[in-house]
């Protein structure tokens, strides 16, 4: 072991001389310093002088660029006072380019010349204000400041790189496009139809449309003007609101007469009144400002509102425009639409909305059944339908016939094609129409005034002005069973005659009247002349008795009902 203190000095006992006083012991010798540091108080560390920056001999903006200004001028007055609000700015007019398309050609240029200016002065106000956020810290500044400082810098140029690399630079072809007076999205297609009653717009809206519609309207080919017919994608908010500022002033018609979605609904919404044609829809989503910024996001999107708001649009259905995102799409369904308004029901019978007695034209009629969604289901089911009795109805009117009679012409070409419709349908449809017919029978067995055939009977012979005289009810059911059976995909097999054995089935259990007792039912016989006439009273007992029937065996009395032996 090592012993700090001093060897003592060895003395033989046997030479010492106990009377002589013994020496005094020598002073031990002083500790080392590194011995006693541990038993002297510490002193405290003399505070580092704060050495002012030397004073150089650069400009304004070069001195912040090196960070020699102060913190406070550097962070707040060239970075939070200029630079914020240039980025803020910047990505304000991108987003103000894409939510509502103003002025599209002007931003698109001030944006390509501005961003690089703009970009660069953002890089000289963060750049200097964090190097001067480091400097502050050498100086014997706050260290919590400097850091707090550099966060917030950082975070603006994060959201100023998101904004150019994913809002900027994906858009710049289109930019440029837009600078030379090129809308990258296209225009829309207006065309004004040959009577001067419609103008189709087709396509979406872009850059000019809304001032193109406007000078179509004033010119003298818009005259006659009646309705808007629209088949679009959507496209410029600021464009759309034009379009329907225009045509709420003119107090035009508007009708879809195919997928109508996003800008394109505010002008559906400025017509009056609003029709929406078998198949068409209306689509619904947010407003995309294309840039990342949730605050500029949130005002279009406000303003869009607003507008739905002005146009009559519920709130309930703008709450779930506005929860829809911008990529998707909600289309409105005709239910809710009917329920707040927003468009005319369609017919529920085959009556269509005549046009004007003194106006009339063989396009008003065409254009009046095209939209009925039985006439329209006809129409494609058998090509020409449609002109075949617009010529009909055209013709009565112009002979002088009265409303109801001009309806009536309708069904002469009509008979032409149910039978082969009846035909074609499958059982349960078939079985649909037998029972309908049995309940049109019943409602028109009336007794007969003396010397007049009874009402039911006329019908069972296919005199179709007795038509005339059935119960609205059960016109709206006819109606829709021949929506359902002309939009029903054609039968894999031909309807085939009826077989001898199938005809002696149907003798052994309903009668041998049954055959054919349908037959005549679309005949469109000519007005018989006045007599009693047979009832219809044995029509109607047969019927009633097939569904005692089994299946299999009432399926094939309810085809032969309709075919002749």
């Amino acid at each position: 072991m090592n012993d700090a203190r001093p060897p003592r000095p060895y003395v033989d006992p046997t030479q010492v001389d106990h009377d002589k006083p013994a020496p005094a012991p020598s002073p031990a010798p002083a500790a080392a310093d590194w011995a006693q540091a541990s038993h002297l108080p510490r002193r405290k560390p003399a505070a580092r002088p704060r050495v002012p920056r030397p004073k150089t001999e650069r400009g304004y903006l070069s001195s912040h660029w090196h960070g020699e200004q102060s913190l406070v001028r550097s962070y707040w007055v060239n970075n939070m006072l200029l630079a914020t609000p240039l980025a803020m700015a910047l990505t304000g007019l991108m987003s103000w380019i894409s939510a509502k398309g103003e002025s599209l050609q002007i931003s698109a240029i001030v944006l390509l010349l501005g961003l690089p200016l703009l970009t660069s002065l953002d890089i000289w106000c963060v750049v200097g204000a964090w190097r001067s956020a480091v400097h502050h810290v050498r100086d014997g500044g706050s260290k919590l400041w400097s850091w707090l400082a550099r966060l917030t810098l950082a975070a603006g140029a994060l959201q100023l790189a998101v904004s150019i690399l994913f809002g900027f630079l994906p858009s710049l072809g289109e930019y440029w496009q837009m600078a030379r007076g090129i809308d990258p999205i296209g225009q829309v297609k207006l065309s004004v139809s040959a009577d001067g009653h419609s103008l189709r717009l087709d396509g979406a809206i872009g850059m000019g449309d809304g001032q193109r519609l406007i000078d179509l309207l004033k010119s003298e080919a818009a005259r006659d003007l009646r309705r808007i017919e629209l088949t679009s994608p959507g496209g410029r908010v600021h464009e759309a609101e034009k379009m329907a500022a225009a045509l709420k002033q003119r107090g035009t018609a508007s009708r879809a007469v195919g997928t109508c979605a996003s800008a394109c609904t505010l002008v559906f919404l400025a017509g009056n009144p609003r029709q929406l044609t078998p198949g068409a829809q209306l689509g619904f989503h947010r407003a995309s400002t294309g840039t990342y910024n949730p605050v500029f996001e949130e005002l279009a999107n406000q303003q869009l509102a607003a507008t739905y708001r002005d146009l009559g649009l519920p709130q309930s259905m703008i709450d779930k425009t506005l929860r829809t995102p911008s990529h998707s799409i909600w289309f409105a369904p005709r239910e809710d639409l009917l329920a707040h308004a927003l468009i005319a029901p369609l017919p529920q019978t085959l009556a269509i909305a005549l046009p004007p007695a003194s106006s009339a034209s063989l396009a008003d009629f065409d254009d009046a059944l095209r939209i009925h969604p039985v006439w329209g289901a006809l129409e494609k089911r058998k090509e020409g339908t449609v002109n075949a009795v617009a010529t009909r109805m055209f013709e009565a009117r112009k002979a002088g016939a009265g409303d109801e009679d001009v309806q009536a012409a309708a069904w002469s070409p009509l008979a032409q094609q149910l039978p082969a419709l009846i035909a074609d349908s499958d059982p349960q449809m078939r079985r649909r129409y037998v029972q309908l017919v049995a309940e049109q029978l019943k409602a028109l067995r009336l007794p007969p005034k003396p010397g007049q055939r009874p009402p039911c009977r006329d019908l069972l012979d296919g005199r179709l002005g007795t038509r005339q005289q059935l119960p609205l009810a059960l016109q709206i059911r006819e109606s829709q069973w021949l929506l359902e059976a002309a939009s029903a995909a054609p039968p894999r097999w031909q309807p085939r005659p009826a077989s001898p054995i199938e005809i002696e089935v149907l003798d052994r259990t309903v009668g041998s009247a049954a055959m054919g007792m349908l037959a005549r039912l679309w005949a469109d016989a000519p007005d018989a002349a006045p007599g009693p006439g047979a009832g219809c009273e044995p029509v109607i007992a047969t019927l009633d008795r097939l569904q005692a029937q089994p299946l299999a065996r009432r399926e094939l009395v309810e085809r032969l009902l309709f075919q002749s032996r």
